[in-house]
């Protein structure tokens, strides 16, 4: 019993879970529970195995020692259900075929486990329970489970987790979920996966994490999951899907954009490479150089400042951030000049711009500047449109901005930047994130292909001749102008009264 991954070769049904089915991610945990690690989060998508997973280990655990107590608080009674049938299968099958394992471990087991709880003679138990205030305060545990962690109270956590704080043994606890975004501690938990990452104060404590998706689970890629995949599109939001079946992180979380995707898009100075960012980026606050598709986004300031940012999109695909703004006070004409001079040293024709300064965007397009006007209200190409363009890329780990003090501000915006309680951004001390979404705004993905494509750059053979000059595909008719890509897009057919 001192070998988890011998325990479940020997012991457990390949049909409850099968080390050659298990994502690395899984194996990881499973090996870090064998080393006697303390603390674990665990993010995977639905029927992922995180519920079996716990199972393997608790098994484990209190086999191992068996006056060890395992306390297991799930999100609902019908999950709590279903740990004890994945821990009754292992300890106490059924059937002719499992009397061989029933006979072994009834030498361990004070009788067959119930519904609520499996004890052993020596006094070590696994107690599941559904959250509620009267099950949890409990006896005292050597570790402390909670399953769907997003589903729980928030004062069933806090009712719960002093239970293992008096244990005699090294204390253990288990949080996993699915990332389902909408719920009452949907954001508490991507908080803790974000602080358990290396570096982060939770990692510091001992706390790891465990994330696998859809495509890391060999047991979910069948036929006929992948055909289920394709019909739930239809019926699922895009979060619902995201999370359920991709296991990925929720875009309407009370965060507008996951710390990690922050954190990463921001890049230090090489420190042995002055002049270069340590990802080899080119940036140099004293000698900025623009080398790609450019653009500006523009957040006027009526009660707050108003914020330009600069950047552009480089061969690579990625959009760098190179040159922030800030200031009030000064007149629509001043900013005009100021946005006039940076476009001339820049090379920045097009910028994309608070709508709600009508007067400030006719002043920067009397200096011969292209002006695009962003409405945040809008159903079509508002805020809600421009912060999925942005979470699109950021997610992608396409964007890059300079960690350094200038651009401190806006890593703090972007950060702390949530939802209110009717799901739409906060309002107040978001005119730097404003600006930001604006600037990124310029970047559609449907119009570079990131709809079908894997992101890398097309294939030389693919742009030798110009479409113009292929008259194998000439054709004439209303249609005739609209890209070949955009056949397969409902929404880049439409009219934009449509949309």
């Amino acid at each position: 019993m001192r070998d988890i991954l011998f325990f479940i070769e020997e012991y457990i049904p390949v049909s409850i879970f099968s080390l050659v089915l298990a994502s690395e991610e899984q194996k990881r945990f499973l090996l870090d529970v064998q080393n006697d690690s303390q603390y674990f989060a665990i993010r995977a998508p639905r029927k992922g195995g995180k519920t079996i997973l716990v199972a393997v280990a608790a098994c484990w655990l209190t086999l191992r020692d068996q006056t060890f107590r395992f306390f297991i608080v799930s999100g609902s009674q019908s999950q709590a259900q279903w740990l004890y049938e994945y821990c009754k299968k292992i300890l106490w099958p059924g059937g002719p075929e499992g009397a061989a394992t029933r006979e072994f471990f009834s030498q361990f087991l004070d009788g067959e486990p119930k519904a609520t709880i499996t004890k052993y003679k020596k006094g070590g138990w696994i107690l599941y329970t559904a959250a509620s205030s009267k099950q949890v305060n409990a006896p005292t545990a050597d570790a402390v489970a909670m399953d769907e962690f997003v589903l729980i109270p928030e004062t069933i956590i806090q009712e719960a987790w002093p239970m293992n704080r008096a244990a005699g043994k090294k204390l253990r606890r288990f949080l996993l979920s699915t990332a389902t975004s909408g719920k009452e501690n949907t954001d508490t938990f991507l908080d803790i996966l974000e602080a358990a990452e290396p570096g982060g104060d939770l990692y510091k404590l001992g706390w790891r994490k465990y994330e696998w998706t859809a495509k890391e689970s060999p047991h979910l890629q069948s036929k006929a999951g992948a055909r289920d995949n394709e019909a739930a599109k239809f019926f699922l939001t895009d979060d619902m899907y995201t999370t359920q079946y991709e296991g990925g992180l929720p875009k309407r979380a009370g965060r507008i954009f996951p710390r990690t995707f922050i954190r990463e898009a921001f890049v230090a100075p090489d420190p042995e490479n002055p002049g270069f960012l340590l990802d080899g980026s080119l940036y140099d606050p004293d000698n900025l150089v623009f080398m790609g598709d450019t653009g500006g986004g523009i957040d006027w300031g009526f009660d707050h400042d108003t914020v330009i940012l600069e950047g552009y999109r480089g061969l690579g695909q990625k959009m760098h951030l190179m040159k922030m703004i800030v200031g009030n006070g000064t007149s629509p004409s001043d900013w005009a000049q100021t946005i006039e001079d940076d476009a001339l040293m820049y090379h920045i024709e097009e910028w994309y711009a608070d709508a709600a300064g009508a007067f400030q965007n006719q002043e920067v397009k009397n200096k011969g500047l292209r002006v695009t006007a962003r409405a945040f209200g809008s159903q079509s190409r508002g805020k809600e449109w421009m912060i999925g363009i942005a979470y699109y890329w950021l997610s992608r780990r396409m964007v890059v901005i300079p960690d350094t003090e200038d651009f401190e501000p806006l890593k703090k915006q972007l950060l702390k930047w949530k939802r209110g309680s009717d799901g739409k951004p906060a309002k107040g001390n978001d005119d730097k994130a404003d600006s930001f979404i604006c600037w990124m705004s310029k970047w559609d993905p449907r119009f570079y292909g990131e709809g079908s494509s894997d992101g890398r750059q097309p294939e030389v053979d693919a742009i030798i001749v110009p479409s113009a000059n292929d008259w194998d595909g000439f054709k004439t008719g209303n249609n005739a102008w609209k890209p070949e890509t955009w056949n397969d897009n409902e929404d880049l057919r439409k009219e934009p009264w449509q949309r």
